[in-house]
């Protein structure tokens, strides 16, 4: 499923950061380095620990999905977007690790791998912040994506707390007519909750139509605990946040959404090997 896709992107960014952080072959004219003898080759430095970039964040959550993944795709032949989709953010986000291959502190500028658009990110210390800001040249899929359009996409992750949130919107004669916003917390068992928010302001076939939805998932080992809920506030809708809420429950989820407005549409989780909805 579309997970998978951000594993194979994931090792697509590593490769390619090996393939640019590597020496190439030894310039014409120069001697080659006397190769020293065994004993005194340096020793390899130690592998860093913990989350070094978007990337790692990424990484934390596809591998507790893919202990879930088969209760979740098998759920009566097919599996529920809404659980597949969240992590879907990363596929973006990653690229932004291009910009500093080094992982150092400063500020960076550049085009992000696959999706062309100009891009910056600053590092300092254990934060990352990331945006980009531009018209679109030509139509893209669909009424959302139209030439003229503003892309914007504002985001950050403190690695030392494990937390990572961005928000992203689609901007059309002074309107924002699309809009959504991610938040990803490690918790301190190595469990992961995620909060999404998305709404727009047309349907698929370009008419007036506001909608939103709110989904959140706590993704773990033998557990997948998630809600699901509707909305008609469209781009306007107001994000919540867990940045200070700790392990926020799928019942305090439950509370939340329901009273901002949103319509719970579903909600359950894995029990007993098996993906399952509340009654």
């Amino acid at each position: 499923m579309g997970i998978r896709i951000i594993g194979l992107f994931t090792l697509l960014i590593v490769t390619l950061g090996l393939t640019a952080c590597g020496g190439g072959e030894t310039p014409s004219g120069e001697p080659a380095a006397a190769s020293q003898p065994a004993d005194s080759a340096p020793a390899a430095a130690p592998a860093k620990a913990g989350l070094q970039k978007i990337g790692d964040m990424a990484e934390a959550w596809n591998e507790l999905y893919k202990q879930n993944e088969e209760a979740i795709n098998n759920y009566e032949g097919m599996p529920i977007m809404e659980l597949v989709t969240p992590a879907t953010t990363f596929i973006g986000s990653v690229q932004f690790d291009m910009l500093n291959l080094d992982e150092t502190d400063g500020h960076f500028t550049g085009r992000l791998m696959l999706a062309g658009y100009p891009a910056v990110m600053d590092r300092a210390g254990s934060m990352i912040t990331f945006s980009y800001d531009f018209k679109r040249e030509k139509d893209g899929f669909g009424p959302l994506a139209k030439a003229g359009d503003r892309m914007v996409e504002n985001g950050s992750l403190d690695l030392k707390q494990g937390y990572y949130k961005t928000e992203d919107f689609t901007e059309r004669g002074g309107t924002r007519i699309a809009r959504s916003y991610h938040e990803f917390k490690r918790l301190g068992d190595g469990s992961m909750i995620c909060m999404v928010f998305s709404g727009q302001a047309v349907d698929a076939r370009g008419d007036a139509q506001p909608s939103d939805s709110a989904i959140y998932i706590h993704n773990g080992k033998d557990r997948y605990d998630f809600v699901v809920a509707k909305g008609t506030a469209g781009p306007g809708f107001t994000p919540m946040s867990f940045a200070d809420k700790g392990d926020l429950t799928k019942a305090r989820a439950i509370e939340q959404f329901q009273s901002a407005g949103y319509t719970i549409n579903k909600s359950g989780g894995i029990r007993n090997g098996k993906l399952a909805l509340d009654q």
